[in-house]
């Protein structure tokens, strides 16, 4: 399965600025989807992959960003036919930066796309070895509405 990421719109069937309640039915239709406990009101989603999808409302209520992380079994999060969480981080950057700009920080272990709302983030870099997969991938991406990059969602 493939799951695109379309910055700063949103990813998959979830869009920026849906209501709550329409975003997490989106989250829903996503396959693989795992329901949380009966009335739960969560804002991250589980799915059998080992992926799991988070939202972040907005002021007025809308969501304003879209964090999914690293699945376990094969599913590719794309951007224009990048696998972001499933390809080695430093290829990732290469690649990604090959199409706009990135701003590198802490030390690598985050890289924003400021213009096309989308970071990447992994707890630490470890691009020479590839069993380390925390350190080896990126385990999130976000993407976000205008503004989020300026303070509290713009």
């Amino acid at each position: 399965m493939n799951l695109e990421v379309v910055p700063p719109e949103g990813v998959g069937p979830v869009r920026i600025g849906m209501t709550m309640d329409e975003a997490r039915s989106a989250l829903a239709a996503i396959e693989g989807y795992e329901p949380g406990p009966p009335g739960s009101e969560s804002l991250t989603a589980t799915y059998a992959s080992g992926m799991s999808i988070e939202l972040e409302p907005a002021p007025g209520g809308t969501l304003g960003a879209i964090q999914v992380y690293r699945p376990y079994a094969p599913l590719r999060v794309e951007y224009r036919g990048i696998d972001l969480l499933r390809t080695p981080a430093a290829r990732v950057v290469e690649q990604l930066g090959a199409l706009t700009e990135l701003e590198e920080d802490e030390g690598g272990r985050s890289y924003v796309a400021s213009d096309l709302l989308l970071s990447l983030w992994r707890p630490f870099v470890d691009d020479d070895n590839s069993e380390e997969e925390q350190g080896h991938y990126f385990q999130s991406v976000l993407v976000a509405q205008p503004g989020y990059y300026d303070g509290p969602m713009g």
